[in-house]
């Protein structure tokens, strides 16, 4: 179907079916040369990831010609960065198309490059102007004031030399340079097809204006609907949660749109499928990877259930609600330290664990010593589009209710809590607590007809 005339379709992809795989094989699948597939998403983390997808896909058969576009001030913020990043493209014209180019596109890419090299100096290490001499400042001063006209002409030869059949980009930066006087304005006027990543996170704004912008073109959405909506890190009451709240998924599938359902997930061990397919799908997943094939967990642990790698751990501590209106545990954030520990202790590499708390003050708590572990950590709200092998997930609160337990209750938000890991889960939380939230409930039922709720002084049983 992501091959078909289809104008608009929807691919509704649970966790670990592999939506950016599929996404970037349609994307090759549809790449012509000479003209422009656009594979877009929200962050440009998302966008990172399909590119590195698209690559590894193509392989050395250089059968797609890739570029991504990032804008400096999110290279500045962190933004990871890709082989076919524009920048990297156009500094590398001169090397490898040089044979195509005149004296004069040879010199004007040399003082792009020489400009470019000041700039980025700049920008990854700023306090470097502390100590630049007063020909660099007047270099950079140049090349700064230059740099739009040089990018320009830059990428105006590289669109002769090396035209590339798929642009990979995030959907506001598609908007901005596509905007009259924009750096792909011309380039891509008559744009044929889109390609929508973690649609679910697409604003129902954002797809309005794609539909404006680009009338003639093929869209296709690959998402969850079960999964983080957009504007999930805003509150509720601002504008933009308001009148963008709705994700693109939750809104195709409400409508008469083709749709191509995936459902065979790939991601963890089988029998941690049965808790979100018990929550959330319906039933609906099937287990695409053998136990056998996820058993770090299982063959280093003395489980309670030794067939199911998951833990609950009933941690008795006491949540604090800080001025910022977010909850942390001191002791909840002890029993996560000694439990990463006590792993790190059985050969499990620091890479191979993740920490995810649901609230930010948690999160606090635990830089230090994640950061010493060399362990990542996130809150629930960052982590969509990451995966690891194990999780120790932190849900605090002691006192709850309903009503004060609505975020920890979200079930888009457990859901992606939930199926991040590969081989095994570990589920930190006061359970008297929780069993006064309706999905929290059934979790815990779901958790105690398998045995696998213990009391933090079980702990060190499990290391046997």
């Amino acid at each position: 179907m992501g091959t078909s005339p289809l104008p608009l379709l929807a691919i509704q992809a649970a966790y670990g079916t592999g939506k950016t795989v599929v996404g970037a094989y349609i994307a090759a699948r549809l790449a012509q040369p000479g003209q422009l597939v656009v594979a877009t998403a929200t962050t440009n983390v998302a966008v990172a990831q399909f590119v590195d997808t698209l690559l590894a896909i193509d392989g050395n058969q250089h059968n797609v010609t890739a570029l991504r576009f990032v804008a400096d001030s999110a290279l500045q913020e962190g933004a990871p960065t890709t082989a076919v990043d524009l920048h990297s493209i156009l500094t590398g014209l001169l090397a490898n198309y040089s044979d195509s180019l005149s004296p004069q596109e040879q010199e004007r890419l040399q003082q792009y490059i020489r400009g470019r090299r000041l700039i980025e100096r700049v920008l990854f290490h700023p306090e470097a102007t502390l100590h630049m001499t007063d020909q660099e400042r007047e270099e950079y001063r140049i090349a700064e004031n230059h740099n739009s006209l040089a990018t320009e002409r830059a990428v105006t030869m590289m669109l002769r030399v090396r035209f590339p059949t798929i642009l990979c980009i995030t959907i506001s930066s598609l908007l901005n340079t596509t905007k009259p006087g924009g750096l792909f304005h011309n380039t891509l006027s008559d744009c044929r097809i889109i390609i929508g990543d973690e649609a679910s996170q697409i604003p129902e704004p954002a797809f309005v204006a794609l539909t404006a912008h680009f009338p003639q073109a093929r869209q296709i959405y690959i998402g969850d609907v079960y999964q983080l909506e957009p504007h999930i890190r805003c509150p509720r009451s601002t504008l933009a949660a308001r009148l963008g709240s709705k994700g693109l998924m939750e809104i195709l599938l409400q409508k008469d749109v083709p749709l191509a359902p995936l459902v065979t997930t790939f991601r963890a061990h089988p029998a941690l499928n049965e808790l979100p397919n018990l929550l959330v799908y319906g039933g609906r997943l099937i287990s695409g990877t053998p136990a056998a094939q996820r058993t770090l967990l299982i063959n280093r642990l003395s489980l309670p259930n030794p067939s199911l790698p998951l833990v609950v751990i009933n941690v008795e501590g006491s949540s604090r609600l800080s001025y910022t209106q977010s909850h942390s545990n001191q002791e909840e954030a002890d029993c996560c330290v000694e439990l990463a520990q006590s792993l790190l202790n059985r050969d499990i590499e620091p890479n191979s664990i993740g920490i995810i708390t649901f609230y930010k003050d948690q999160q606090r708590l635990l830089e230090e010593p994640a950061e010493r572990m060399g362990i990542r950590l996130y809150t629930v709200d960052s982590v969509q589009g990451h995966e690891m092998d194990i999780v120790i997930l932190l849900t605090t609160r002691t006192r709850l209710d309903q009503a004060s337990g609505e975020f920890l209750d979200n079930i888009k938000r457990m859901n992606v809590a939930l199926t991040r890991c590969r081989h095994g889960l570990f589920i930190l939380g006061h359970v008297a607590a929780l069993k006064s939230l309706s999905n929290w409930t059934r979790l815990l039922r779901w958790a105690a007809s398998r045995n696998v709720i213990v009391g933090r002084s079980s702990v060190p049983d499990l290391f046997l």
